[in-house]
């Protein structure tokens, strides 16, 4: 379906308004997730709205398919509740289709709730998406995935494969900190080469590669560039070889300070072709799903998604 087709957010806000019937459905093995199934059910309840149905869903890997499931039944406002990981595995059947993503997060880090500006707190996230409004997001494409947040080749990759799971809900974002240290200490360098649409390429030799939708990635605001509004995507490029470099960019991200340009590349494009030397893994919102070669892109405003009605800047 294209985006000419659709029947608008306008459309939609005022049908979901009127009927105040959604589908919740929950990750409870998000870090939250298990532990707020209920608390979020009553909320959502105390506030008028009607769940037509609300299931917890215990196996991550079934969210995807409990989703489209409802989706395809035609439900025009389906709520899902978990973290970056769970978004990420259903924002393909919400693309370009006549249906709101409402969002609960659960997880970790909440990258895109922050980028939305979705509080994290759960009454918050609720009264969001009662008084909130619909507008018109992008999505980041590897090959032909959706990605909410981000994608990373490198460091981010490495943690993410090593999967710190029972350490995340233990410790929450302190996990991350704990694997990258190890995953640090064993990390190489790559040859990077970056092919714009019009052909023209760059070259780097790279210590990490993050390609940014929105602003957040592992709860952090890593790509101050980066905008789910700006119809192209984010490229940050770390150069060089050392890993004492790499180490001083991932501490200068976490305090807020800006990135030399002596360490960082930043590009934006629409379109880009990635080949390492060698071959990297690739994650899409903390989850490694495919290895270079790939092809990042943009899909142009493709999700309908609820956000605070004080965001002006999202429409």
């Amino acid at each position: 379906m294209t985006t000419t087709e659709r029947i608008g957010k306008s459309a939609l806000q005022e049908q979901i308004r009127r009927d105040r019937r959604a589908v919740l459905i929950v990750n409870t093995q998000a870090r939250n997730g298990g532990d707020k199934f209920e608390h979020a059910q009553g909320l959502l309840q105390a506030a008028g709205i009607e769940l037509v149905s609300s299931i917890p869903v215990e196996d991550a890997d079934a969210v995807e398919d409990v989703v489209k499931a409802a989706l395809n039944r035609g439900h025009r406002w389906v709520i899902v509740g978990g973290g970056d990981g769970t978004i990420s595995s259903v924002v393909d059947h919400f693309a370009f289709r006549d249906a709101v993503f409402g969002l609960l997060p659960l997880g970790t880090a909440n990258s895109f709730a922050r980028t939305l500006s979705i509080p994290t707190d759960l009454p918050g996230a609720v009264d969001v998406l009662v008084n909130g409004k619909v507008v018109d997001v992008d999505l980041g494409l590897i090959d032909d995935d959706c990605f909410a947040n981000g994608a990373a080749l490198g460091l981010s990759a490495a943690i993410a494969k090593a999967k710190p799971r029972t350490l995340k809900r233990w410790l929450g974002p302190a996990a991350y900190l704990i694997v990258a240290a190890r995953e640090l200490a064993r990390h190489r360098s790559f040859k990077c080469r970056l092919i714009e649409d019009d052909g023209s390429a760059r070259t780097f030799d790279a210590l990490e590669l993050r390609i940014a939708n929105g602003q957040y990635h592992g709860g952090v605001r890593v790509a101050a560039d980066a905008s789910v509004e700006s119809r192209d995507i984010s490229l940050y490029v770390v150069k060089g070889t050392s890993r004492l470099k790499l180490a001083r960019v991932w501490a200068e991200k976490l305090l807020g300070r800006p990135l030399s340009i002596d360490d960082v590349e930043i590009i934006r494009a629409a379109k880009v072709r990635i080949e390492t030397d060698p071959p990297r893994s690739v994650s899409v919102d903390g989850e490694v799903t495919t290895k270079t070669p790939v092809t990042a892109s943009v899909a142009r405003q493709a999700l309908h998604v609820i956000v605070p009605s004080d965001r002006r800047d999202l429409k």
